[in-house]
């Protein structure tokens, strides 16, 4: 727990000093994102969290005045019962993660623009007493255009993150993440008007799981997706829907296909 709160506040002080330093230069404004999201399962890292149930996930995203710091709190709640591998059954896996991240972009113009990010997340289950909280450090990589087909860019990524936990209770946890990632924006005549385009966006991604929660170092999973935003007044209102081939019983036993539902709205 200790650890937990000098990387929290470490990062929050990192913070902190960029806000200043942005309010002094009179940079860009302080942004706020708003999501309600339900999904019909709850898959994270290969793992069907809520046992086949499905989760409301609601988050709030604060961009720190365009510094390319931002702070996240998001949220997963269960919807409905059910078994878990606990008698509390999947209402105690309440979850609630924060986020701090530091996010930029180099070289936009070239063809080896550059995306990159690190971010520290603190895992907190409120209903189990803070003996599963969790926290993890991670850092990704971008190439935004690198791979060119007409105007369609085909944009790889790499995501490297360690986890650890914050209590002797659950020691397995530790580990790592390895993922990397396509995915591209394909737009599309608008059906409802015949002067705008409607963006679909495509990912692939396949993960390394490098022990945590005592699973096998392997390959854990491959998922494919596709979502779209529809502007409905002053809200953005996303559809997707994914699949995931899971290739390690250890981490999950299953292929697993779940759709969302989000709503937004920035400020």
């Amino acid at each position: 727990m200790k650890n937990a709160r000098l990387g929290l506040m470490t990062a929050l002080i990192f913070s902190v000093c960029s806000v200043a330093w942005a309010q002094e230069e009179g940079q860009a404004q302080l942004g706020i994102d708003l999501d309600a999201t339900v999904v019909s399962k709850y898959i994270w890292r290969g793992y069907d969290l809520f046992d086949d149930h499905g989760a409301f996930q609601p988050s709030v995203n604060v961009d720190l005045f365009g510094t390319g710091f931002s702070a996240n709190v998001w949220g997963a709640i269960p919807l409905g019962t059910g078994s878990n591998n606990q008698g509390g059954g999947i209402n105690q896996w309440q979850e609630y993660d924060y986020t701090v991240a530091y996010e930029r972009s180099v070289f936009a113009d070239q063809p080896y623009a550059l995306d990159f990010g690190t971010s520290y997340i603190y895992f907190h289950f409120p209903k189990l007493n803070h003996m599963a909280d969790t926290q993890e450090i991670g850092a990704s990589v971008a190439l935004p255009n690198l791979i060119q087909l007409g105007e369609i860019a085909l944009v790889p990524s790499y995501y490297v993150g360690k986890l650890w936990p914050t209590s002797s209770a659950v020691a397995d946890v530790a580990g790592g993440f390895h993922t990397l990632g396509l995915s591209c924006d394909l737009p599309v005549p608008c059906a409802v008007r015949e002067d705008a385009q409607q963006i679909f966006s495509f990912f692939t991604d396949i993960t390394y799981n490098d022990g945590a929660f005592a699973a096998d170092h392997d390959w854990s999973h491959a998922t494919v997706g596709v979502s779209t935003g529809l502007e409905v007044g002053p809200l953005t209102v996303t559809p997707a829907l994914y699949y995931q081939i899971s290739l390690d019983d250890s981490v999950n036993e299953e292929d697993e296909l779940w759709g969302g539902l989000s709503v937004s709205y920035s400020f």
